[in-house]
């Protein structure tokens, strides 16, 4: 068996980790049943699955097999596992009989799936921490304390009334009053006021026509759960106003425990700088008393830098003896966080602390193992419990929450779903387009229809007439920028921060980094039709190993964390010139403040007129170019699809094959793990004591 492993990993049908942890566990006296099963587990790890399904062993096995022009049934005889050829019934008994695979072995069989035991330690743990619920005491009158924070904007509804658009007075309630699909008004009556309408003033009368009980604000919802459970997850797609929401419910625990310790961290330090900014940006539009609003946290840290990275070493110095000091955690960007370091968050949370997660359950899944946000939010359709769903609209006023389905998972009651975006508009080609995708039914047909109906929409196919229009879009993308860049000086460091902002309204993502459609090929394209257009200068250029690699207007992402500099994998800069002549790269750091920094002092980084859509995930662009591979590629899901389109706030221009991205769009990413199945069973306290940091 394990010469057989070997040869594998010498063709590349299996990795190096996992043929010697098969051979660990081989050279421990494990049968080769075992053996064999080790090696596909640790092979599915890599994949991003936290367990082995027990029927998906021999269709790894067989992949395996045609790959190396093997028999499958003649395989099995000769390695003496003829049962894998019978029934998963009897790979279950047998796997479940050795002496390798059990609660203190290196393998782990539950729910009828194989693991590397410590991970399926880890699923328990969260499962527990999410499902032990420390009690929440409800003081005072909830619902008067939230209505000041979410009332209905009449302005916004006025100015878009008055707009030369194509909604219908339908639509528009819909969209600004949190009208339901299904309410039951006067829709005449509601038509004559918008009608006779002369002012902002004259549509607050829509609150007779349109009560509360034919209305659900979602983010009210999601402030009144978050007060009313310890334990709460708040997911939403790009714009929903997610960070907005928690901002006014910060306010409100505050209020009514002003020694509140609040941590606020994200996955890594580009999604923590954008935390803080957006905090910053919801607390300048926060109408509350200032002396309230200055206990408001605005900074936020990467979830290692709270728990505390030793050096060399993948643990931490907060773990599950020695808890974290606070009341509250936020963490943002929640689908980005593998299962191992929520895992490890959550062991070091206090059992009495308030939790809330943040993120897009629908966007794409972390880079290592797990797909955490998901799985948690597999409840989040159900509704709520019948107590729940009463207690929410007694906080709320929205009684369709009581006439809603009613969940039979608890974890349902601590979850809620924001389905407005204000990044785009639900009826614009974009918002039509996103929705298509991630219910996967975005066909070449339809993807082309919305192009031709909607006026934020163009798709262009992979040809070398096409990369004309490429190359007029990155002239006009980025020519804004570079005809605005200047000498900075002491006085003038703000014009570092305005060229970064026009910088960012225009961006190109790609799922892949290698090829003529990819970063690598883009970025090099986008520098050539820059410099033939007169916007680059390369005879300026700071020489740097021989090569002109650094010229003024050069815009370069960070790739490697820097604690010291206070630089983080994603953030983005600009070459600029000083007043010194000297070349220097600004960045705004995530007190909204502007630092520059020598090229030779930067950590690891890349030039980034391109970008992946995995790395521009949590940001948005008024005009994003996606640019999907020529040929079908694993790499290219529903999910990264999606996550693309979304980035996009005014305008969205695709280059791809709609059959192909029509073909990928189909097939919803699955990562294999058992978190939904303990998340439906009862907490175990007695799972969480096997585990050690």
């Amino acid at each position: 068996m394990l010469k057989q492993l070997k040869q594998w990993k010498e063709l590349g049908l299996l990795r190096s980790i996992d043929y010697h942890f098969a051979k660990f566990i081989n050279e421990l006296g494990a049968d080769t049943l075992t053996t064999l099963s080790a090696a596909f587990t640790s092979e599915y790890l890599g994949l991003g699955h936290i367990c082995l399904p027990i029927d998906e062993i021999v269709q790894r096995l067989n992949e395996k097999c045609l790959s190396t022009e093997l028999n499958l049934q003649s395989f099995c005889q000769r390695h003496n596992i003829e049962c894998l050829l019978q029934n998963n019934q009897d790979t279950h008994a047998l796997l479940s009989d050795s002496l390798y695979v059990g609660e203190t072995a290196p393998l782990s069989l539950q729910f009828n799936a194989l693991y590397l035991t410590r991970y399926a330690q880890f699923e328990q743990l969260i499962a527990d921490k999410l499902l032990t619920q420390p009690e929440v005491i409800l003081r005072g009158n909830i619902k008067a304390e939230l209505d000041p924070l979410f009332t209905i904007n009449y302005d916004y509804l006025w100015q878009a009334w008055c707009a030369d658009n194509k909604q219908s007075v339908r639509q528009l309630c819909e969209k600004f009053l949190d009208l339901l699909p299904q309410a039951s008004v006067d829709w005449s009556q509601i038509e004559t006021v918008f009608k006779q309408a002369s002012s902002s003033r004259d549509l607050q009368q829509l609150a007779d026509l349109i009560p509360e009980s034919e209305r659900c604000d979602w983010q009210k919802v999601s402030a009144a759960l978050a007060l009313s459970t310890a334990r709460c997850v708040i997911s939403g797609g790009p714009g929903t106003g997610k960070t907005t929401t928690v901002t006014k419910l910060l306010a409100l625990l505050l209020k009514a425990q002003p020694g509140l310790l609040i941590k606020m961290v994200a996955p890594t330090g580009k999604a923590a700088a954008r935390l803080t900014e957006s905090i910053s940006h919801a607390l300048v539009e926060l109408d509350i008393d200032p002396d309230l609003k200055a206990k408001i946290p605005s900074e936020a840290s990467t979830i290692h830098r709270l728990l505390g990275v030793k050096a060399n070493s993948n643990h931490f110095r907060h773990n599950h003896s020695k808890k974290l000091h606070l009341d509250l955690l936020l963490v943002d960007e929640a689908s980005m966080v593998d299962l191992p370091l929520m895992a490890k968050l959550l062991m070091a949370l206090p059992d009495n602390a308030r939790l809330i997660l943040l993120g897009d359950k629908d966007q794409l899944a972390s880079v290592e193992a797990g797909a955490v946000l998901g799985d948690i939010c597999y409840f989040i359709e159900s509704g709520y419990s019948k107590e729940k769903a009463q207690q929410l609209a007694d906080l709320t006023g929205f009684s369709s929450l009581v006439k809603q389905q009613h969940a039979v998972s608890s974890m349902a009651d601590n979850l809620c779903l924001l389905r407005k975006s204000y990044r785009f508009d639900q009826y614009s080609g974009i918002g039509y387009l996103a929705k298509a995708v991630n219910s996967g039914k975005a066909s070449s047909k339809q993807v082309l229809q919305l192009c031709h109906d909607f006026d934020d929409l163009n798709c262009f196919s992979h040809n070398e007439q096409n990369l004309t229009e490429l190359d007029k879009l990155i002239l006009a993308g980025y020519a804004p920028y570079l005809q605005s860049l200047t000498v900075i000086t002491p006085e003038n460091r703000d014009d570092a921060k305005k060229l970064l902002k026009i910088f960012n309204q225009f961006k190109i993502l790609c799922a892949t980094r290698e090829g003529e459609w990819a970063v690598d090929g883009l970025n090099l394209r986008c520098e050539t039709v820059l410099t033939k257009a007169g916007l680059i200068n390369r005879q300026t250029s700071l020489q740097e190993n021989g090569h002109n690699s650094w010229y003024v207007g050069r815009p370069i992402m960070i790739t490697q964390n820097n604690y010291h500099l206070g630089l983080y994998n994603g953030d983005i800069g600009i070459c600029l010139m000083d007043d010194e002549n000297q070349l220097r790269v600004y960045f705004q750091m995530a007190d909204g403040a502007i630092a520059d920094f020598q090229t030779s002092r930067l950590p690891s980084f890349e030039t980034v007129f391109a970008m992946t859509v995995h790395k521009s995930q949590g940001s948005e662009f008024a005009h994003t170019v996606l640019v999907l591979p020529e040929n079908n590629l694993p790499v290219v899901t529903r999910e990264l699809i999606y996550t693309g389109i979304t980035r996009a706030k005014q305008r969205l221009t695709l280059f791809a094959d709609l059959l192909l991205m029509a073909n990928a769009v189909k097939h919803k990413t699955q990562r294999s793990s058992r978190l939904v199945e303990r998340l439906q069973a009862a907490p175990d306290a007695n799972d969480n004591k096997v585990l050690s940091n």
